[in-house]
């Protein structure tokens, strides 16, 4: 044991120093954390806008910074070549080269098309080049300053019963709010109107019912939700004069409800021998969807027999699956076989129920015995035992 703890110490002193020779090139030839800041990050249509490349290196200096809208190049600073700037076309960039340097790129008169992810990445000069790069989104948006990002369901699968909220993320530049309003396909259901009074509104809709106090300009819950509730959903943002511009998003929810119980698993015989032919069925639900069944034995796939699916009340399903296989010895080689179900529903729902397929004529198990007072019975029998053996001897 001490000579295992000694070994434990030298491999812990021999790691840290590794670590300290590491961290010590790092300190001294490494670049730090790049960071990429793009002002501003929300830009209206035919503006500016400045990207700027965070950065601390140390004795080598740099070797170059190079500028990338997704995967392509549009921009370089090489200190060592000359000229030390470089412009590779890319549709859509125009760059200001009198205010574009080792840290700053300046973008001109950006159009819709620029919105994306943009990197910069620093290259330091040898003998290493060791390299960092950082990105960061820039969004190009029309007259007004509007752009509706996403909606965001969640739960994004709600159970039937319960409530789900729905998110409208957008970002407003220059221009206030004019109106949010929601969509459940091509029906309105609900308003957020800033300037009026009252600033909520809701439309009747069959199945919909808004919880007003959980509900805003950015959100909207729904409490109670039923399956005529599956489907596309809308927000509509419009800014306020005088461009009254108008952007919408769209996201689909999908309401379910999961089997209640484990699937469960019927024979047609109580006991199997190698040579038998079982019959079973498996059953899962009600629910819906309706759940996916597949059956084992001893963790091996049976080819799928007659798979059925039955109407339930209240709109949902009940899956059951039949097959029939004949029974080898080699099922019983490790005991009675294991037959098992495993019911699914989509990725929201696993469970699976096993059962064992015992023969009629098992051997009977020996069972340990586990009295408290076995062993002092064992003792007082050898003792009348020998006690037996002594009297005949004397006798004889």
């Amino acid at each position: 044991m001490a000579g295992s703890l000694k070994t434990m110490k030298r491999h812990s002193y021999a790691l840290n120093a590794i670590l300290l020779v590491i961290s010590m090139i790092y300190e001294a030839g490494g670049l730090r954390t790049t960071q990429l800041q793009i002002t501003p990050r929300v830009a209206q249509k035919g503006k500016n806008v400045t990207m700027a490349c965070i950065y601390q290196n140390h004795d080598y200096g740099v070797y170059s910074v190079k500028w990338y809208k997704g995967a392509q190049e549009f921009y370089r600073y090489s200190p060592l070549e000359s000229p030390t700037t470089r412009v590779t076309p890319v549709s859509g960039i125009k760059i200001d080269r009198l205010r574009s340097n080792e840290t700053h790129v300046v973008l001109i008169r950006v159009g819709s098309s620029l919105s994306g992810n943009y990197s910069c990445e620093v290259i330091q000069n040898a003998p290493s080049y060791p390299h960092s790069i950082s990105t960061a989104r820039l969004d190009v948006v029309g007259i007004g300053g509007l752009r509706a990002i996403e909606l965001r369901i969640s739960p994004p699968v709600v159970q039937r019963g319960s409530d789900a909220t729905l998110a409208c993320l957008y970002e407003l530049t220059d221009a206030p709010l004019y109106s949010v309003k929601w969509y459940r396909g091509r029906h309105e259901f609900y308003r957020y109107s800033p300037t009026e009074t009252p600033a909520t509104k809701i439309f009747p809709f069959a199945g919909i019912n808004v919880d007003l106090a959980r509900s805003n300009q950015s959100q909207v819950v729904l409490t109670r939700v039923s399956f005529g509730l599956s489907g596309n959903f809308s927000c509509e943002v419009t800014a306020d004069a005088p461009s009254f511009a108008t952007s919408i998003v769209s996201n689909t929810m999908e309401v379910v409800v999961l089997p209640p119980s484990s699937p469960s698993i019927h024979t047609s015989q109580h006991h199997y021998t190698p040579g038998d032919v079982m019959r079973a069925n498996c059953s899962a639900g009600p629910s819906r969807p309706p759940a996916e069944l597949a059956i084992f034995i001893n963790d091996l796939p049976v080819t799928p027999g007659m798979y059925q699916v039955h109407p339930a009340a209240e709109g949902l399903f009940r899956s059951e699956l039949y097959v029939q296989v004949q029974l080898w010895p080699a099922h019983y080689e490790r005991g009675a076989p294991i037959l098992r179900c495993e019911a699914k529903v989509a990725d929201l729902y696993r469970d699976d129920s096993a059962v064992a397929l015992y023969s009629a004529n098992n051997d009977p198990k020996i069972e340990r015995v586990t009295s408290p007072g076995a062993a002092s019975h064992l003792h007082l029998c050898q003792f009348l035992l020998i006690a037996t053996v002594l009297v005949w001897a004397n006798n004889t």
